[in-house]
């Protein structure tokens, strides 16, 4: 009797959660984890226009649509409303870098979240001698790669 309840329940109780809305997978005060600076061979399109539409309440903060690397292609991130996962927090834009023929990625997050290198960076400045450094050696190039590009 209660195998036949569970096999009747079962497929019920998926449906309802396959339902709901999708306001209910908004993330609030949740560890993301961190955040991966990324390479790319080529630099994102141009940003795309967007709609914003009406602030959902005075928490919600904008975050306007931005190229996100993705494998190996950018892909396009439309603009949202969100509320920030930490008191104080704020939504640092993502940056796309030239370096060293390539384009240096640090995706948009919160000001909470840590920054380190991806795999695929660390892999294409190990692979240039550029050392295997976190922020303090990126922070070094960064500005070699403005004053050359400067000159």
């Amino acid at each position: 009797m209660n195998n036949r309840l569970a096999r009747l329940a079962l497929p019920a109780v998926l449906a309802a959660f396959s339902c709901m809305p999708a306001s209910a997978q908004i993330r609030i005060g949740v560890d993301l984890g961190a955040i991966r600076i990324r390479v790319a061979p080529d630099a994102p399109p141009p940003p795309q226009r967007e709609i914003r539409m009406e602030r959902p309440s005075r928490n919600h903060i904008w975050i306007a649509g931005y190229w996100d690397r993705q494998d190996d292609r950018w892909a396009w991130a439309p603009g949202r409303w969100e509320q920030p996962g930490q008191r104080g927090s704020r939504w640092v834009k993502p940056r796309y870098q030239p370096e060293s023929g390539a384009y240096r990625y640090e995706p948009g997050h919160w000001s909470h979240q840590r920054m380190e290198e991806g795999e695929d960076y660390s892999r294409w400045r190990n692979e240039r001698g550029r050392g295997h450094g976190k922020h303090g050696d990126h922070d070094r190039d960064r500005g070699r790669d403005d004053r050359q590009r400067d000159h």
